[in-house]
């Protein structure tokens, strides 16, 4: 087998999938959700991260076109592994019963099909199309990415599209981290397993606090 065939095989996609959803998941999900939680020390800190961050550009620009090329992989990747998870699951269906799979796992296509549409809202609601209200910080003049956050969650159908999408997150990770390992040959499913509790909660930890943000925004305006 080729390298092509091996890229394109049921194995190599997954491979392909895992090590793309990592990328996202080390690159851009925990450094955003460790700049996300400054919101919650107010206005001077969050405004000087983003500050800072602006500064950055050549290497966050970098990192964006990586987290572009792996966003469009990773779509590419699961759209071939969920066929053929369909595929594979009628044959086994008309042969046998199977053992239902968790709720998080049945959901991963859809689950990430709503991931892929928050990104695209909440890149034309804080960059894109985001208002350029600036301040003064520390003698500096510097965009005021607090109040536009503020501003963005003082509307009740916007925190709860959030949530909504949260809650997304969090089903995609806890079965996303799992399947991961699995990839790699570090994690067997059985039950009972601590890597499977583990994977639920760094999901509901992070889901939880992304969700931080615009109810705390909302409810303490």
């Amino acid at each position: 087998m080729n390298v092509k065939q091996t890229f394109f095989s049921s194995i190599g996609q997954k491979v392909v999938l895992a090590t793309s959803g990592l990328i996202m998941f080390l690159l851009f999900l925990i450094p955003h959700m460790g700049g996300n939680i400054l919101f919650l020390f107010g206005p001077d800190l969050f405004n000087s991260y983003a500050a800072h961050l602006h500064q950055l550009v050549p290497i966050v620009i970098g990192i964006e076109v990586l987290m572009l090329v792996s966003i469009i992989v990773h779509m590419e990747a699961a759209t071939r592994v969920t066929l053929a998870n369909w595929r594979a699951r009628d044959k086994r269906h008309s042969l046998k019963s199977t053992p239902e799979r968790s709720l998080a796992a049945r959901l991963m296509p859809y689950s990430g099909g709503m991931i892929f549409l928050f990104i695209v809202k909440h890149l034309l609601d804080f960059t894109i199309a985001a208002p350029k209200e600036q301040i003064y910080l520390n003698g500096h003049v510097v965009n005021d990415v607090y109040g536009m956050v503020y501003a963005q969650f003082q509307h009740t159908g916007e925190v709860l599209f959030y949530l909504l999408f949260m809650v997304a997150v969090g089903f995609h990770l806890s079965h996303a981290l799992q399947s991961t390992l699995q990839t790699y040959g570090l994690y067997i499913p059985r039950k009972g397993s601590k890597i499977k509790l583990i994977s639920m909660l760094v999901a509901i930890g992070m889901a939880g606090t992304f969700a931080i943000i615009p109810i705390r925004a909302y409810l303490f305006y």
